[in-house]
Order: C-alpha cells, then sequence, then structure tokens
C-alpha cells in the first residue's frame, strides 16, 4: 500500500515538474522588423485632445535601450471622460516598465488582443496582447494632463554588427486629433557613442542632428506621420565579440587591458598574441584596437603603421567594412595632424570629402580637422594644388621639353596666318579689276 501511495506521489510530482517547465517562458530575441516603440494608443475616452507627444529612445549599449514616451492630453468636452490607453506588445523582451498619468503612477495589466484590437477605429491591428492601464483614467472638462510610458527594451543586433531601430508613429491615428507637436529623440551612451558608429541614411530624415550626438525629428500637425527607423554600428563593441569568438588566453588578456585602459600594458599584450599565432583575421581586429592604445599613448607613428599593417592584407570586415574605415581615417588624421604632417593631412581630407556615402557626423569632424591646420599653411598647400592655368600648363609643357604639341600648335598658327594673308591679297586684286 505504501509502495502504491510512493509511485502516486512520484507520478504527480513528475507531472507538476512537466508543467513547470512547459509553463516557463522563454525569452524570445529580438527580430528585425519588431519595433522599438509601438506607441499608446487610445482605446477608448471620448473627445480626448492629444496636444503634444515627445518620445525619447536612449541606446545604452548594443544589448537594451531605454525608451520614455509622454502625451499631453485635453479634455475638450463639457463631461468627465474616461481614458483606455494602452501598448500593443510583440516579442521584443520588455522591463522595468512604469506606466504615468500625472500626477500617479498606475498598475499595468496584460489583455489578449482579440479584446482590444477590434476596439481601435482608423488602424488594421493584429496584435497578440496589450499592456493597458489598469482601468479607465478620469480627465475632467479644461483638464490637460500627461499620460507617459517607460520601460527598457531588448535591442535588435544583427550578426554584423548593426542595430536596428523603427518607431511606430500610425498610432497616433488612435486619437481623436492629430497632436500640435510631435518630438522624437534617439541619443546614445556618451561613454561608447563614436562618430564611425552613424548610418546616412533614414526612412524619415532627422529635423536636427546636435552636437551632442542626438538624432531629432519633429513634426507639427500638418505632417504626414511617417514611421522612423535607422541604424546604429557599435563598431568597437563587435570588433571585441568577434575576438572573444576566438577563445584564446593571450587575445582575452589583451582585451582586459584594453577595457580597464591600461593602454601600454594593452600593446604588449596585443605583440604578445601576434608574435605568438598564426597570421589569421583576428590579427587585423587586434591590430585596430592596437591603433587604439596607440593613440592613446599618443605614439602616432605606430598608428600610421599599425595602419599599413592592415592594408597590406585582404581586407574582410563584411558590413562594417565602411565603418571600420571611417574609423581608422579618425585615427589616421589625427596622428597625421599631431606630426605635423600637414600636407598628407590635407590631401585625405579632401579625397574623403568626395565620398557621397559619408554620414553626417564625420563630415562635420572633417571640416573642423581641415580648419585646424595653421593658416599660412592651408593657403601654401592651397595655391601649391590650385589646378594650373590653360597658359601655365603650355609654359610647364614647354620648360619640360614636350616640343611635340608646341611645333603641331605653332604649325597650326602659321598655316592659318599664311592663309590669311593669301586670302587678303586675292580680295585685294578682285577689287582692283572693278
Amino acid at each position: 500500500m505504501k509502495l502504491k501511495k510512493m509511485n502516486l506521489m512520484t507520478a504527480a510530482i513528475f507531472i507538476l515538474l512537466v508543467f513547470g517547465l512547459i509553463a516557463v517562458p522563454t525569452q524570445i530575441s529580438a527580430n528585425e522588423n519588431e519595433g522599438v516603440f509601438n506607441g499608446l494608443y487610445l482605446i477608448s475616452g471620448g473627445d480626448a485632445t492629444l496636444k503634444n507627444v515627445d518620445i525619447s529612445i536612449l541606446v545604452n549599449d548594443k544589448s537594451s535601450s531605454r525608451v520614455n514616451a509622454s502625451y499631453e492630453v485635453e479634455n475638450t468636452g463639457e463631461e468627465t471622460i474616461f481614458l483606455y490607453m494602452g501598448m500593443p506588445l510583440s516579442n521584443v523582451n520588455i522591463t522595468e516598465a512604469t506606466y504615468r498619468f500625472t500626477p500617479y503612477v498606475y498598475n499595468s495589466r496584460i489583455v489578449a488582443g482579440e479584446m482590444i484590437n477590434h476596439l481601435i477605429d482608423g488602424v488594421a491591428l493584429d496584435y497578440a496582447n496589450w499592456r493597458t492601464y489598469s482601468f479607465e483614467v478620469p480627465l475632467r472638462p479644461g483638464e490637460i494632463k500627461t499620460a507617459s510610458i517607460s520601460y527598457t527594451v531588448e535591442n535588435y543586433y544583427s550578426e554584423d554588427g548593426r542595430l536596428g531601430f523603427n518607431i511606430d508613429l500610425e498610432h497616433i491615428k488612435s486619437w481623436n486629433s492629430k497632436p500640435e507637436s510631435i518630438k522624437v529623440t534617439a541619443s546614445f551612451n556618451p561613454r561608447s557613442v563614436r562618430i564611425y558608429n552613424f548610418d546616412n541614411r533614414y526612412a524619415v530624415n532627422p529635423t536636427e542632428m546636435t552636437p551632442q550626438y542626438s538624432l531629432e525629428w519633429s513634426f507639427d500637425e500638418t505632417a504626414d506621420f511617417r514611421d522612423i527607423s535607422f541604424n546604429y554600428y557599435p563598431v568597437d563593441d563587435k570588433i571585441k565579440d568577434e575576438l572573444v569568438k576566438q577563445r584564446s588566453s593571450r587575445i582575452d588578456a589583451f582585451l582586459k587591458e584594453y577595457e580597464n585602459r591600461d593602454y601600454a600594458k594593452a600593446i604588449e599584450a596585443g605583440r604578445e598574441y601576434i608574435q605568438n599565432s598564426q597570421p589569421t583575421e583576428a590579427h587585423n581586429l587586434v591590430y585596430l584596437l592596437m591603433a587604439d592604445s596607440y593613440v592613446q599613448q599618443r605614439e602616432y607613428n605606430q598608428v600610421l603603421a599599425v595602419y599599413e599593417l592592415i592594408e597590406s592584407t585582404d581586407l574582410n570586415f563584411g558590413e562594417l567594412h565602411k565603418r571600420i574605415d571611417n574609423k581608422m581615417l579618425i585615427n589616421k588624421i589625427t596622428a597625421l595632424e599631431n606630426l605635423k604632417r600637414y600636407e598628407e593631412m590635407y590631401d585625405l581630407i579632401m579625397y574623403e570629402k568626395l565620398d557621397p556615402d559619408l554620414n553626417y557626423y564625420l563630415e562635420q569632424w572633417l571640416d573642423e580637422s581641415m580648419a585646424r591646420i595653421p593658416d599660412s599653411t592651408l593657403e601654401r598647400i592651397e595655391e601649391e594644388r590650385k589646378p594650373p592655368t590653360a597658359f601655365e600648363m603650355f609654359v610647364r609643357r614647354f620648360i619640360d621639353g614636350n616640343f611635340t604639341v608646341i611645333l603641331i600648335a605653332g604649325g597650326i598658327i602659321v598655316a592659318l596666318i599664311v592663309f590669311l594673308i593669301y586670302y587678303i591679297r586675292k580680295k585685294k586684286k578682285k577689287n582692283f579689276f572693278f
């Protein structure tokens, strides 16, 4: 009898464990098509008038971003209205979510999409789940209050080192009126943001790109609210990720010193790895971070020497090739400037400015770098680089002994003169007989 009870208990525990394993939610990686912000919808709310919308995204690192969105709402009617608001959920992992309606913080709840999707007019929706305010929020006649949501969201990070961001603005259609203004801001962790991380292609071009490396989009009530999307490339993170994959103790030692900003030790560790390993693509990745270390150590000749080593090999940086080129460009110009090799610096800047694919911040940086060349030196270089006139080219060829062109040109001129003399004399004789 006891044995039978034991078997029943064992079976029950087994069933509970199985169901427990099934019930544990799995974290789904961010998908490129998933929005980092899907919008705060007005599900129901009478005569609520949306006045201003402010959406901001702070990219913390390659893994996560912090989203804050606020909606200023006014009751323009004569009776108290009750706002039911919510945000659709996707497969993107969201944590630390807070829902507010001034001046209070509200609880939120998850509601099945079939209960919400059909309630919203003007927008075709098919979301599986929503997170809504836990109850309808009252707004008295003439009151203006702000609904806001904030949360941390998992970033989409591609295999080639690209962060992709999509911000939905179609949700504005769920409100009873177009807001007077919408402002969307994307900013980046100041400790890791770099000029070469930015793209130069946007679904909707930013209204402003600030010196603090933030992208801003501004719309008024006449605008057609299109979804905003952009890419960002944390180049240095991708380089380090690829090095970690090598599973080398020497590379790990190198990265440790580099992360600790002990650049002298990082250089030594990098050299040790290079000297004790077979040439692979990892060598170029180590060289890239060694060049950064040399810049920090102000060993500018070594910076240029390292880049010569990299460029002497078959480079294969995939999608990041352009961004890594830009990273190298910035360090090269920094080195040439500090070495006072202004002619090479000038030529490199002028060559790169011909590139139609420069991002905004890099183009600005190149202009600022050019302005740092001493005025007298810059004037001399520009005079030397000025293309010669036709007469100067003629004289230069004559001095260089290139007589063939000169003789041909001289022969043509003499022939023209002889022809003109003959023609004039013949005309005079003809006039004499009449």
